[in-house]
């Protein structure tokens, strides 16, 4: 009976130690778990963090990526603004430079014509219905060392002509006939070249001592700019006074004062053989024919032509200046 009941106490300890070994490898199993289990999400929440500190580098790279780029486009709108820009300023330097030479901004002033005035002269023939009045310049050429040149028409027809020399002030201060033959350089052009003849008045002085000046004067180029400065120096019918003169081979004739008259180049006229002559808003009238026409540019005064009166359209008069090139020769 002890025996037996020995056996059974035995059986139930060694169960009972069983069931502890069980309880604690059930304990121990369900702890690992839980710890395994913390670790796999510990190492989820390590992986999350990382990628999500990853995509917020990656963002900052992409701003930082996106803000080079915008900098990089405004520096280049800078840069095409900044040449756009300097162009500008290229083409506004290069204006002012062209206004600078520009022929409206040179100006012929009085102390330019005052060393030639008294070189143009009046012209006075008698035609059939009386007496006609013209314009002329003092010159010196080898073949006619003291002659005249004028328009032919000036002259045409007449039965004879005479030479008024007046003074800065409008006084006379010679007379003299010319000779009646001519002398012609372009027969394509309304130009007379007249040779000096006796004096017809005691105020004369030698002829040689009169003012030749115009014919040291350069020629200007032969297509002078449209704008130039242009003056027309003679004896129009408007400047004719109420005091007369009585000269013996012509009769009493009215007064004409010496005008200058200023405008600039309008235009070419292109019809006639040569060089295109002249349209220039200056005064001509009826009497001017023959004078001189001036010019300016940069280098200074010259002899543009000998201007000639015209009657055009239906109310107007057009002022014409017969290029100086094709009147004279290179070397005049």
């Amino acid at each position: 009976m002890t025996k037996r009941i020995t056996l059974t106490v035995a059986w139930h300890v060694m169960i009972g130690g069983m069931i502890l070994i069980l309880c604690t490898i059930l304990g121990l199993s369900y702890g690992g778990y839980r710890l395994y289990k913390k670790i796999i999400l510990t190492e989820a929440n390590q992986k999350l963090i990382l990628q999500s500190q990853e995509e917020k580098a990656q963002e900052l790279i992409d701003a930082q990526q996106m803000a080079l780029d915008q900098a990089k486009e405004e520096l280049v709108k800078t840069k095409v603004s900044a040449d756009k820009t300097n162009a500008q300023i290229k083409t506004l330097t290069q204006t002012l430079e062209n206004q600078a030479k520009d022929p409206k901004d040179i100006v012929i002033t009085s102390a330019d014509l005052t060393p030639y005035t008294t070189g143009v002269v009046q012209v006075l023939c008698n035609i059939k219905d009386g007496v006609s009045s013209g314009s002329g310049t003092l010159w010196n050429f080898k073949e006619v060392p003291y002659a005249i040149v004028t328009n032919y028409h000036v002259i045409k027809g007449a039965n004879g002509c005479i030479m008024s020399i007046t003074n800065s002030a409008n006084q006379t201060t010679g007379l003299f006939s010319i000779q009646g033959s001519i002398y012609t350089f372009n027969q394509n052009t309304d130009e007379a070249i007249l040779t000096i003849g006796p004096s017809l008045s005691p105020l004369s002085v030698p002829v040689a001592n009169y003012n030749y000046s115009l014919a040291k004067v350069r020629k200007c180029p032969s297509l002078m700019p449209v704008g130039s400065p242009v003056v027309i120096i003679g004896y129009p019918a408007y400047a004719k006074r109420d005091s007369t003169l009585t000269i013996d081979t012509i009769g009493t004739v009215n007064v004409i004062y010496r005008t200058v008259t200023n405008g600039i180049i309008s235009g070419y006229d292109t019809s006639q053989v040569g060089e295109p002559n002249y349209f220039v808003s200056a005064k001509i009238d009826n009497g001017n024919s023959g004078g001189m026409a001036l010019a300016k540019d940069t280098n200074g005064i010259c002899t543009l032509g000998l201007p000639t009166w015209l009657s055009v359209g239906n109310y107007e008069t057009q002022g014409l200046v017969q290029n100086i090139v094709n009147v004279l020769p290179k070397d005049k």
